[in-house]
């Protein structure tokens, strides 16, 4: 199976709901974000956020999409804070949500989170099995 329909699940989603491990207890919340070209999430937070101490204090994360139709992809992964200016103005430009929250790239509040995947799957509705996507 592709990266490309994983891609066009994590599309058709509203949101992306982010798995994180804190203090010994799962944590889940949605979050937008933007799938690139070698399938590597974008997305943002604030600085000072509890979801940036979870993800400083543990990188490793699992992201759920689920489509209208209820076929759904899971992207393991390890989180990476260290986006620059240039990756902040091209996440701005790739998704203009975040600019209700950050007024441009130079924003001091402004995180640019980057998902690495280490693991993708996907699933059709039901209890299939899952369709592991190989990582390049």
């Amino acid at each position: 199976m592709t990266m490309e329909r994983v891609r066009t699940i994590v599309e058709e989603a509203r949101c992306g709901f982010v798995a994180t491990c804190a203090e010994g207890r799962p944590r889940v919340r949605p979050m937008s974000v933007v799938m690139q070209e070698d399938g590597r999430l974008w997305s943002s937070t604030y600085r000072g956020s509890g979801k940036l101490e979870e993800l400083e204090a543990n990188p490793l994360v699992e992201v759920c999409f689920l489509d209208a139709k209820g076929v759904h992809a899971r992207i393991e992964g390890r989180v990476a804070l260290t986006g620059g200016a240039e990756e902040k103005r091209r996440l701005l430009e790739q998704n203009p949500k975040v600019r209700r929250h950050f007024e441009d790239e130079h924003d001091p509040k402004f995180v640019h989170v980057e998902i690495r995947p280490t693991r993708i799957q996907w699933t059709e509705p039901g209890f299939g099995a899952y369709h592991q996507v190989p990582l390049g």
